[in-house]
C-alpha cells in the first residue's frame, strides 16, 4: 500500500485483457517502463470496439511471463528454436508465447539455451477435445505406482521409470504416427493414487474398467487386440518383476501382479511440451544480462522465462524453486515505492471476465438476479457460456479462451450444473473475480 491525499491506496494494479508489446528505454538503453494495449475480452474484438493504449514508466521492470512451451505464433520461438517439436501438443495454458523472451531480446538481452526445451512423455489425449493444442498432464506418480505403457497393439515397449526424454524417446520409436498410448493401472495401483485417479476420473480423462475383456473392447485399441493380447502382455510384466529385470532395464515393479488384478484404470496419453530449460540470461541477483555480460538497468527477470539453471534438462520439482529464489532475490534488492517523474496514465479498467447470479431457488439473497432452469439451458455456447456452481450461475464467456485446461472443460457444462467437477478441482476463492 501506499499513502496518498485519498488514503491509502494499493501499490499493485491489475490490468486484465491487456498486453505488453514493448520495453521503453532510456538514452543509456535502461529500461524505463513499458508500453501496452488492451487486447479483450473476446467480446469486445468481436464487437469491432476500440481498445485502449499506453505506456506505464517505473523505476524497474520485472518479467516473469513463463516460458515459450506454447508459443504457436507467428514470431514463434519454438519455430525458431525447435521447430521440430511443433507437431506436439503442450501442458502449458495459451498465454506461455514466450511474450516476456521477445521483449527483452528486443532490448539486447542475451538467450541462452533457446533450443533447450523438456518433453514430457504423458500427457493426457481427450478424444472428445482431440485437437486442442493444451494438454493435462498425466501425473507421473501413476507410473511411479505401477502404470503400465502399451501401444495400440497392446504391447509393451518401455521402462515405465525411465527418464523423461529416454520414455519420449521410446514412445517415437513405437509409433511415431500417432504418438498415442495407454496406460494402465490395476486396482491396487490406482488405490495408492486415488486422489489423482479421482479427479482424472471426475475430468473423464482416466476410464474406469470392470475385466480385462472390457479393457480389450476399449475403442482405443486396433481391431486385433484381445483379452488374449492383454494378458499376455500382463503375465510377462509379471513373470519379469518375479524376476526382478525386464528387457528394458526395469528394475521396481509396483503394485504387482498386474495380471487378474481388476478393475483397470485406462487413459490415453501422447507426449507433450512441458518445460523450457533455455530463456533470458540473468545475474546470481535476477538482473537481466546482455550478451557481453553486463546488465540492463532497471530489467529483471524470474522465473521460467530464465536460462542456464536447469541444464539440458531440468530435474522434476525444481520449477517452483526456481521461481521462489529468484522472485526472493529480486524482491530483496528492489527499492519498492520509487516513483519517477513521469508518471504513468490511468489505465483503462477492462469489462469483467463474468458475473454472478443466483439460481431459481437459491432464495434470491444479495440482490441477485433470479435466473430459471430454462434460461440456464440456452446459455450453452461459446457466444454465451453460464455453469451453476453452488446455486450461483456464472458467465464464463470471456473466460473459456483464458481457460488453462481449454475452452471445452467448461463448455460440457454450458447451461447446467459444475460444482462437483469445479469443487473437485478449484478452491472457492478462485470466483472471486466472477462476482
Amino acid at each position: 500500500w501506499k499513502k496518498s491525499g485519498r488514503g491509502r491506496e494499493p501499490r499493485l494494479q491489475l490490468m486484465k485483457w491487456t498486453k505488453a508489446t514493448k520495453l521503453l528505454t532510456d538514452e543509456s538503453g535502461a529500461v524505463v517502463g513499458v508500453k501496452w494495449e488492451v487486447v479483450g475480452p473476446p467480446s469486445a474484438v468481436k464487437e469491432g470496439r476500440p481498445m485502449a493504449s499506453g505506456e506505464v514508466y517505473a523505476s524497474n521492470v520485472l518479467i516473469a511471463t513463463g516460458g515459450y512451451a506454447s508459443d504457436y505464433t507467428e514470431d514463434s520461438l519454438l519455430k525458431e528454436h525447435r521447430p521440430d517439436l511443433l507437431k506436439y501438443a503442450t501442458t502449458n495454458n495459451k498465454g506461455t508465447t514466450g511474450d516476456g523472451h521477445k521483449l527483452a531480446l528486443a532490448v539486447g538481452a542475451k538467450g541462452l539455451g533457446l533450443d533447450d526445451v523438456q518433453v514430457h512423455p504423458t500427457g493426457f489425449f481427450n478424444p472428445r477435445d482431440p485437437d486442442n493444442k493444451v494438454k493435462t498432464l498425466c501425473a507421473e506418480i501413476l507410473r511411479g505406482e505401477g502404470g503400465v505403457l502399451l501401444d495400440s497393439k497392446g504391447h509393451r515397449f518401455a521402462n515405465e521409470l525411465g527418464t523423461r526424454d529416454y520414455v519420449t524417446g521410446r514412445m517415437i520409436e513405437a509409433d511415431p504416427e500417432t504418438l498415442k498410448f495407454a496406460q494402465i493401472m490395476n486396482a491396487e495401483a490406482a488405490k495408492k493414487a486415488e486422489t489423482h485417479i479421482g479427479l482424472y476420473t471426475k475430468k473423464e480423462l482416466i476410464r474406469k474398467f470392470e475385466t480385462l475383456e472390457e479393457l480389450a473392447a476399449w475403442d482405443y485399441w486396433d481391431g486385433k487386440v484381445s483379452a488374449g493380447t492383454l494378458e499376455r502382455a500382463f503375465a510377462k510384466y509379471d513373470a519379469d518383476a518375479k524376476t526382478g529385470r525386464d528387457a528394458y532395464n526395469k528394475t521396481f515393479f509396483h503394485n504387482v501382479p498386474v495380471s487378474n488384478a481388476a478393475p483397470y484404470y485406462a487413459g490415453i496419453v501422447t507426449p507433450v511440451i512441458h518445460y523450457c530449460m533455455g530463456g533470458i540470461a540473468i545475474s546470481p541477483d535476477g538482473s537481466v544480462l546482455r550478451d557481453d555480460g553486463s546488465a540492463i538497468p532497471g530489467l529483471h527477470a524470474a522465473g521460467e522465462v530464465i536460462g542456464g539453471l536447469h541444464g539440458k534438462n531440468r530435474l522434476g520439482g525444481n520449477a517452483l524453486s526456481e521461481a521462489l529464489v529468484f522472485g526472493r532475490a529480486i524482491g530483496n534488492k528492489l527499492e519498492i515505492g520509487k516513483e519517477r517523474a513521469r508518471q504513468p496514465p490511468s489505465p483503462p479498467t477492462p469489462p469483467p471476465t463474468g458475473g454472478g447470479a443466483a439460481e431459481t431457488g437459491a432464495g434470491g439473497s444479495g440482490g441477485l438476479k433470479q435466473i430459471s432452469k430454462a434460461e440456464m439451458a440456452t446459455h450453452k455456447t461459446e457466444e454465451s457460456c453460464w455453469v451453476s456452481i453452488n446455486d450461483k450461475v456464472y458467465d464464463f464467456t470471456n473466460f473459456l479462451d483464458e481457460h488453462p485446461a481449454g475452452a471445452e472443460a467448461i463448455l460440457r457444462f454450458g447451461g447446467q450444473d459444475g460444482t462437483e467437477i469445479f469443487e473437485a478441482i478449484h478452491t472457492p476463492e478462485m470466483l472471486e473475480d466472477f462476482t
